[in-house]
């Protein structure tokens, strides 16, 4: 099986003039924003670096592991970027990173210059291992929009104000699938003519009523959405637009990670729809939902994660690194919590394990059961 590290290869030493921009190509730049590109790239979007040159100074840089997703596999892929013609050249600026707890925003994005003739690409980048970047994620549940979505927006028209002659696709991986819809359905009329297409990896949808508004409408038609078979980011809320299915060589949740999907020359290897399991979390998150008003499901968010930040804790690493610390501060705050909010969070759980164990013996009494590997 092939993933984007052997496509790399195969097309690395050709063009964007000698083959034409395609999915791939927009799901490695999506991957490519989340790499740390503090003090290497800057947030001017007319200062503009070579890939080549960033990714030399990533790998030189002494901090790299602290700040990639999978160091080994952020470094090859690094690597393979810089000795690729295809991206190489390619230049990038307009980087901007913002994460707070206080504003419960996670929020970064990079723009590149693709073929040196005013055709660009914005990424936004997706979920980092910040606890608040997952919290925010959880927030679009009850809360439009939040706070990154309002910063991608500002962040799509002031790149198009700066290039007024250049043409724009938008894309990014999970939740910077989201912003990049986000961002060309709420932007200003006058900004969205030079957008061409969208394009969304594996990224949370949104309520039917924002979908069913004339602003979604007018760029459903250049919206991509890709999942991969076993999907709980992307499937997330609604998606009325359509989307494909893809193949990956992981197992589970860590088929969200785009590296690990399979291509071919030209573009992914498609499926015919997700399985078994991602449809299983699919029919339980939304019976659940359903069944929520949205002060329930702020007040269930809000008790997990602050939780979880028991502990002073604010990356998943972090969270991670000292489990029986981190659980036993977990539970203390959980006894100090006050009564009602006790009983509101000991409700919602409930009603989520019997939404699971609804649609498990719906599946059952249909024949479908999830995949044990899932």
């Amino acid at each position: 099986m092939y993933t984007i590290m052997d496509y790399l290869e195969w097309r690395g030493d050709l063009s964007i003039h000698q083959s034409a921009f395609n999915e791939v190509d927009a799901a490695i730049l999506a991957r490519f924003s989340y790499e740390p590109f503090e003090e290497i790239v800057s947030e001017n979007f007319r200062s503009f670096k070579s890939v080549k040159q960033v990714c030399e100074e990533l790998l030189n840089s002494p901090d790299l592991n602290d700040g990639v997703l999978d160091y080994k596999l952020d470094f090859e892929f690094i690597r393979a970027m810089g000795a690729s013609k295809r991206f190489s050249e390619m230049r990038i600026s307009g980087f901007v990173n913002d994460t707070d707890v206080e504003r419960q925003i996670q929020f970064s994005a990079c723009l590149f210059d693709i073929d040196g003739e005013q055709n660009y690409f914005i990424a936004f980048r997706g979920t980092d291992n910040t606890i608040i970047g997952w919290k925010e994620d959880f927030n679009m549940g009850f809360e439009f929009p939040v706070p990154a979505q309002k910063k991608a927006r500002a962040y799509l028209e002031n790149a198009v104000s700066s290039f007024k002659d250049g043409t724009f696709m938008v894309g990014g991986h999970s939740k910077g699938g989201n912003l990049s819809i986000y961002s060309a359905t709420f932007c200003d009329d006058k900004f969205n003519a030079p957008i061409t297409d969208i394009y969304n990896f594996d990224g949370p949808g949104f309520t039917e009523s924002i979908m069913q508004t004339d602003e979604f409408k007018r760029i459903e038609d250049q919206i991509h959405t890709f999942v991969p078979e076993f999907s709980v980011v992307g499937m997330l809320l609604e998606h009325l637009e359509d989307y494909s299915v893809v193949h990956s060589s992981a197992t589970g949740i860590m088929e969200h990670e785009i590296l690990t999907w399979e291509v071919g020359p030209l573009g992914f290897v498609h499926k015919e729809e997700v399985n078994s399991g991602s449809r299983f979390v699919d029919r339980t998150l939304k019976d659940w939902l359903s069944g929520l008003d949205n002060e329930q499901r702020e007040q269930f968010v809000d008790t997990i994660f602050n939780l979880m930040m028991c502990d002073n804790a604010q990356t998943l690493v972090e969270f991670n690194q000292n489990r029986r610390e981190t659980i036993n501060a977990m539970i203390r705050t959980y006894n100090n919590l006050d009564a009602e909010t006790k009983v509101g969070f000991k409700s919602t759980a409930k009603k989520l394990f019997a939404s699971a164990k609804a649609v498990f013996s719906e599946n059952k009494a249909r024949g479908e059961a999830v995949d044990e590997h899932q």
